[in-house]
């Protein structure tokens, strides 16, 4: 069975072609959700399942509770160069730690690849 990130990743890639993908590992806690690590990608095609995106997740050595991806195009479509994916990435990673709602803006998981939502709550 094919997972929400699969279905995802299928849909965008056919809605896009490819994409620049901004990867955010987070924490989430009772009452937060950080970013621990960052780090962006190319996408030149929808073949990666679920179990080969969370091995290269694991592989940042942090632990993590759920992941938020956010898409990047070019003028022209297409991923980013380098130089800007890097900066976007920055700016990305900012706006969420500033306010942990805008990690719905992008597409988020949890551990499963199942779609995750946060909501503001009162404290």
């Amino acid at each position: 069975m094919r997972t929400d990130f699969e279905h995802w990743l299928t849909a965008q890639f056919a809605d896009t072609g490819p994409f620049t993908i901004f990867i955010l590992l987070v924490r989430i806690t009772s009452s937060s959700a950080m970013p621990v690590r960052s780090s962006y990608a190319h996408l030149i095609g929808a073949e990666m399942t679920w179990r080969e995106m969370r091995a290269l997740l694991e592989s940042a050595g942090a632990p993590w509770d759920g992941v938020a991806f956010f898409v990047g195009l070019g003028h022209e479509g297409g991923p980013l160069p380098d130089p800007v994916a890097a900066r976007k990435l920055k700016e990305v990673e900012a706006d969420v730690k500033a306010d942990p709602l805008v990690l719905n803006r992008g597409l988020f998981f949890d551990r499963e690849g199942r779609h995750l939502r946060i909501d503001e709550t009162s404290v």
